[in-house]
């Protein structure tokens, strides 16, 4: 064991080799890492006192020369292997105008990213939105690692990380005190918001509390229920903002999530279940994956006879997000650089810094055969078939434009769907549109009571079905 002292914290046992990030999320010391730990963003600047040592590369292209001098270093690249005391630069105070009880708060609380809009209850305009990264993502990136770090006794660290994160937030957006706070997200997150047990998403069938909406005193607040499993409220305001279930079509909703919800609207039945796919989309557990950030990487194009890349804000490089990653793999399987069963030649180098690797490629597999297997179950359940599916609507955290083109080479989405369209933020949008709207509460209701939640894992060809959903092709 060693002792780690941490100035104004505290002083911690802490087991050798533990990564220091860790340690600070587990004694709920609330860090950034905007990139989930994995050396990236140069957020989680932390000043190592004693010992001191030397800077590791990638903290060499983060922190300026100066700041190095004085013991600066990134809490994602140092493991506590002798006695260590360190100070934590307090975050940087977010210069805001406090907005004044004439404003309502819109909240989705994503696994990886929770998204907020301050909205103005007298023109119903959302006058400012942000987002900042769940801290709860040093324990875990996804839900089911955070259900059993739970069980183990963490809960609450992991309430305590969700609520410095909301506070982040509340910080970003300069509301403190909202008229009313309308609250979207997937069940275990919304679980976590209530203080209420997630002991009940360890195993089959999967249960909780909140199969209707829930309404909340001082201060008011209103939850959005979920439709069953891991298909929460988040999923039930994305369709309500996106009008799918009004449109009278046979529709598919795609949230490229953490989760990976998937939709199937037809007739008044409306078909839903959570694909578990991971993060990768999201940037998290992919060495050159990022959050949709400045600097992301979100279009990739192959010409002369060499890969290029466009950056959000036209930054230097930090990594590629969700539609950079569909661009590059949509080149690499033409380029017969990947086979359709993904396997990879040869490592890609997109930047002299980023590169895509097979472990990397094997991640984006799994998450693409999770959404494909998501959608064929859906539609055998439907009784359709892929071509009767009019209009597919894409949400989730990609940086601009998916490309449609690409998207069908994956595997992803049908071929020959009529309409497809992109919007990265429905559910926040719909959780806007509940401030804006008293009435939208019986819509909310009525969306949730004509859901029929299927779970995936429990369908008797599931397994082959997923297989098959592997290969990164069109449809047959």
């Amino acid at each position: 064991m060693n002792i780690l002292t941490i100035k104004k914290h505290g002083t911690f046992k802490v087991k050798k080799s533990t990564k220091l990030i860790d340690c600070l999320a587990k004694n709920g010391i609330p860090i950034i890492a905007t990139c989930g730990g994995k050396g990236r963003c140069g957020s989680c600047r932390v000043r190592i006192i004693t010992p001191q040592k030397p800077p590791a590369e990638r903290e060499t292209l983060f922190i300026p020369q100066s700041a190095l001098k004085q013991g600066y270093r990134l809490a994602c690249q140092h493991k506590i292997t002798h006695d260590m005391t360190i100070d934590i630069p307090r975050l940087k105070k977010v210069k805001f105008t406090r907005l004044n009880a004439n404003y309502g708060l819109a909240l989705d609380i994503g696994t990886t990213v929770i998204k907020g809009a301050a909205v103005n209850l007298k023109t119903g305009s959302a006058e400012k939105i942000s987002s900042v990264y769940n801290l709860q993502n040093s324990i875990g990136g996804d839900v089911l690692t955070r259900v059993g770090a739970s069980i183990d006794g963490k809960y609450d660290i992991l309430s305590k990380l969700l609520y410095s994160s909301l506070k982040q937030l509340k910080n970003c957006l300069g509301i403190q005190k909202p008229a009313i706070t309308i609250i979207v997200g997937n069940p275990v997150m919304l679980s976590f918001y209530l203080h209420e047990p997630v002991n009940g998403f360890a195993q089959y069938p999967f249960t909780s509390n909140l199969n209707k909406g829930i309404f909340l005193k001082n201060p008011p607040r209103y939850v959005f229920p979920i439709i069953g499993g891991f298909v929460g409220g988040d999923t039930i305001s994305g369709i309500l903002q996106s009008r799918m279930h009004k449109s009278g079509k046979n529709s598919l909703y795609i949230d490229l999530g953490t989760n990976g919800e998937v939709v199937l609207i037809r007739g008044k039945n409306i078909y839903a279940a959570s694909t578990a796919a991971g993060p990768a989309f999201e940037g998290i557990g992919v060495t050159c994956g990022s959050l949709a950030l400045p600097g992301a990487i979100d279009r990739v194009s192959y010409a002369k006879g060499a890969l290029r890349f466009h950056t959000i804000d036209n930054k230097t490089p930090i990594g590629l997000c969700a539609s950079g990653l569909i661009d590059l793999l949509s080149i690499l399987l033409e380029r017969s650089i990947l086979k359709d069963n993904g396997r990879l030649k040869y490592a890609v180098p997109i930047s002299s810094r980023i590169c895509i690797s097979q472990n990397d490629i094997r991640k984006l597999q799994l998450a693409i055969g999770a959404i494909h297997s998501g959608i064929k179950i859906l539609l055998h359940h439907a009784k359709t078939a892929p071509k009767n599916i009019d209009e597919v609507v894409i949400t989730g955290e990609f940086g601009s434009r998916l490309d449609v083109n690409a998207l069908v080479k994956i595997g992803l989405i049908p071929k020959g769907t009529k309409k497809v369209s992109f919007n990265k933020d429905l559910p926040l949008q719909g959780a806007v549109m509940a401030i804006k709207n008293n009435n939208i509460f019986h819509q909310v209701e009525t969306i949730r009571e004509h859901s029929i939640h299927i779970d995936l894992a429990a369908q008797p060809n599931f397994q082959e079905v997923f297989v098959a959903s592997l290969k990164l092709a069109p449809w047959n």
